[in-house]
């Protein structure tokens, strides 16, 4: 088909006149609405089709037709109409080349409203088409759009525009769609057109010679095919391999005709596909987040709230932030923030400003904060005190919990990122009188911070209390306990009462979700849908209490109060639990998130051991724990990445190995001779012999110095734990000779001074002096190796007694 010939109007009767007013469809309309439908399914050419959909839009508007009757419209017209449209290129005389596909645009804009059409493969492959519409630049000569200009029905003014009267305030939002009318013109007409008014606004005439070329009604249909199109499950992935995202960040930035309707589109998109879209279109989006911090650092008026909401789902996700050009956004979005949390607001305004500023504190942290200079520190200061107050007024009221949620929950992590600050503050006394130590507070602010946060932190307590086992599944509960464990990290020694009085609800929480998680994914995506940005790494799921529990729970396992209230809650089973659930992940997709959470266990553990003996010995799980134990570290051993899960391993094994020496686990067998290797294995290789001829006699391999500072002390208590097991496990030091430690023990004394590293030789002769004592071969190869020597050199009397027999 070459052309299709102009619309005409048919006289069909009965439907002239069948248009009733009244709100809501009454039984004539709904008859009139029926003989147009059945004239579209029998319409002999184009020109009745575009009769009959002329009068179903004259009719009803698209919000007033039920999915059903939308459908029936489609399956009267299909998407043959509109292809034909788009490919025919000869239009009538006096009108404008691109009539036809104006209307076809139009018609696809229709049938979008239709959820189960805005996918269909044939609207799909539409995206190209609609993208260049949307993207296209005026001709030469020709006007930019103004918001009064009719043909394009603006919903909302331009985030970077400051308001005009009579702007129209229905932009759609990334969960709704534009009110169309049903498949046909557009919705700003106040009726159908005749021929004569398809003339003047689709072909122009002698007073406008500036129409728009695509015209402003065509890019407003386009951008209703791509609403809700992202609006679909799979849309925002499907326009981003379309190649949405460069077109609409161009329309945009360059001011395309209705640019305005191209930030929700965008906002969709990046919120389905955020990091990939940065992966994949890294300089078109800076581009555009520059341009938006730019006008947010600028403005001076109501744009500057509108762009609060929208610009933190431009932000580049936190794997990405260290990219060197966000610089200037960085800057600029500091100083409009400063600004803005600066003035008298109201609610409405300041919600989307602290809801900005934690996006940005989640994602780019202190050099965020770096843009506001020397006043970084009144400027963290002021937002932790703001949010602090937030979250005192929203959880001391009844019903708290279900107010202003994504605001509450923005306030948690800039009291989070508020708690670090501080942590880094306080343990620096040495700096400079007024200096930051951490670069952002001076003591005297990082003490007045910690006060304020008490106040919220006391408040987050009162509201977990009232907390119900049927709300465990609540994400904002959830983001509750997770500031309160933020704050239990700092070792804090205050709120301890109150702290240890929950603690029972904390340990049923953790125990809830825990036990509960791979039964339910719910959890997982709502949370995902409260968090400030996606915190998932190294495998953690968001609903796991646990893992932020578990700091929390490494100190007041030290505490003789809350100690008794962990035993007293089983927290030892369901921490081996949880510990033997992270061990099996490891070797799956675990990361460094499922590292540190097995260590702080292990710490907990070790902590749990040390204070209480006698329950690690009755406790079944101490038993369970320690066969884990004995059967990981021969393989963890292997793992050079993983060398301090090995030191929490090996340390925690030794010292629950002396107290479970009578256990079957702990017999002379395979298993308890394969974990004693593994040890010695961890403990022989932290220091080697100076090979250089520099005469420094011994060093710290390099393996182990560069994380000495964690399994350092590790390291010293194994040895310790190793001498005490001597005693214990009558066949251990076999393996110790035959292991050749001895050996190498006694030749590290031997090359070390005897005025160096008394630390290291106190450990060497806390596992020596036991072997000489217990063991007569060890007592023996201890004498021909020249040990007599080597003891008296270092002082190591109780050594030499042994070693003389008597001892």
């Amino acid at each position: 088909m070459s052309s299709i010939p102009a619309p005409q109007l048919l006289a069909i009767e009965g439907c002239g006149n069948a248009v009733p007013e009244p709100p809501g469809m009454g039984e004539a309309r709904s008859a009139a609405l029926e003989r147009c439908l059945q004239v579209l399914r029998d319409a002999a050419s184009d020109s009745e089709q575009f009769a009959a959909l002329l009068l179903v839009t004259k009719l009803a508007q698209a919000g007033d037709l039920s999915p059903s009757t939308r459908r029936r419209v489609f399956d009267a017209v299909g998407f043959s109409l509109p292809n034909r449209l788009l490919v025919t290129m000869e239009t009538p005389p006096d009108c404008p080349p691109h009539l036809f596909r104006s209307l076809a645009v139009s018609l696809l804009a229709g049938f979008s409203t239709d959820p189960g059409l805005a996918t269909h493969p044939e609207l799909i492959n539409k995206i190209p088409l609609l993208l260049e519409l949307v993207s296209a630049e005026p001709e030469p000569g020709q006007e930019r759009p103004r918001r009064d200009q009719p043909g394009l029905d603006l919903p909302e003014q331009s985030p970077t525009e400051p308001a005009q009267d009579g702007a129209k305030r229905d932009q759609p939002g990334p969960n709704q769609t534009t009110q169309r009318t049903a498949p046909g013109p557009s919705p700003t007409e106040p009726h159908a057109p005749g021929q004569a008014e398809l003339n003047q606004n689709h072909c122009g005439g002698a007073g406008q010679q500036t129409q728009l070329c695509p015209d402003l009604a065509t890019i407003q249909d386009s951008y209703q095919c791509l609403t809700a199109l992202a609006l679909s499950p799979r849309g925002p992935r499907v326009l981003l391999s379309r190649g949405a995202v460069p077109a609409l960040c161009r329309a945009h930035t360059q001011r395309c005709p209705g640019h305005a309707l191209a930030l929700p589109v965008l906002t969709r998109i990046l919120s389905g596909a955020g990091p990939a879209a940065w992966q994949k279109h890294e300089e078109e989006l800076t581009r555009l987040l520059v341009l938006l911090s730019s006008e947010f650092a600028r403005s001076g008026d109501s744009s500057k709230f509108t762009l609060c909401e929208a610009l933190p789902h431009f932000l580049p996700p936190p794997a990405g932030a260290a990219r060197p050009g966000l610089r200037p956004s960085l800057d600029a979005l500091c100083a409009g923030l400063r600004e803005v949390l600066g003035a008298r607001l109201s609610v409405a305004q300041r919600d989307p400003a602290l809801r900005l500023a934690a996006c940005l504190l989640d994602g780019f942290g202190a050099e965020w904060l770096a843009g506001s200079g020397p006043g970084s520190g009144q400027f963290l200061a002021l937002l932790v005190n703001l949010a602090c107050v937030e979250v005192r007024m929203a959880l001391e009221e009844p019903d708290s919990g279900s107010a202003r949620r994504d605001t509450v929950t923005a306030c948690y992590r800039i009291l989070e990122f508020g708690m670090e600050a501080c942590s880094l503050g306080l343990t620096c006394p040495d700096a400079a009188p007024g200096k930051p130590p951490s670069g952002l507070l001076t003591l005297e602010q990082s003490r007045q911070v910690l006060g304020v946060m008490e106040e919220a932190v006391a408040a987050v307590i009162f509201y977990l209390a009232q907390v119900a086992p049927v709300r465990y599944r609540d994400p904002f509960v959830f983001a509750s306990v997770r500031l309160l464990c933020a704050w239990l990290a700092e070792e804090t020694s205050s709120l301890k009462q109150e702290v240890c009085a929950l603690l029972p609800f904390l340990i049923g929480y953790g125990r809830a979700l825990f036990e509960g998680e791979e039964r339910d994914r719910g959890l997982t995506n709502q949370m995902e849908e409260l968090s400030v940005t996606d915190s998932g790494e190294g495998g953690d799921w968001p609903g796991d209490a646990l893992r932020f529990l578990l700091p929390g729970l490494c100190h007041l396992s030290v505490e003789e109060g809350p100690r008794a209230v962990l035993l007293s809650q089983g927290s030892p089973a369901l921490l081996l639990r949880y510990l033997s659930h992270l061990w099996g992940r490891l070797g799956a997709a675990g990361g460094c998130q499922d590292q540190a959470s097995l260590q702080t266990a292990c710490s907990v553990f070790l902590n749990l051991t040390v204070t209480e003996p006698g329950i690690v010995r009755t406790d079944p799980s101490f038993s369970s724990l320690q066969t884990l134990l004995m059967d990981s570290l021969p393989s963890l051993i292997q793992k050079p990445p993983l060398l301090k899960l090995a030191a929490h391993f090996c340390t925690l094994g030794l010292l629950m190995a002396r107290l479970l020496a009578g256990t079957p686990a702990l017999q002379d067998r395979a298993p308890s001779r394969r974990f004693a290797r593994s040890a010695l294995l961890f403990l022989s290789r932290a220091h080697t012999l100076d090979s250089d001829g520099a005469g420094r006699g011994v060093l710290r391999s390099a393996r182990y110095s560069e994380c000495w500072e964690d399994v350092g002390e590790l390291w010293f208590l194994g040895m310790q734990a190793l001498g005490g097991c001597v005693a214990e496990l009558p066949w251990l030091a076999d393996t110790v000779l035959q292991s050749g430690w001895l050996g190498d023990a006694l030749e590290l004394l031997r090359a070390c001074p005897a005025s160096a590293d008394p630390d290291l030789r106190g450990a060497l002769q806390a596992v020596l002096t036991p072997l000489a004592q217990h063991s007569q071969a060890c007592r023996d190869f201890i004498r021909k190796q020249q040990g007599e020597v080597i003891a008296k050199l270092h002082c190591m009397a109780e050594l030499q007694r042994h070693l003389a027999g008597t001892g």
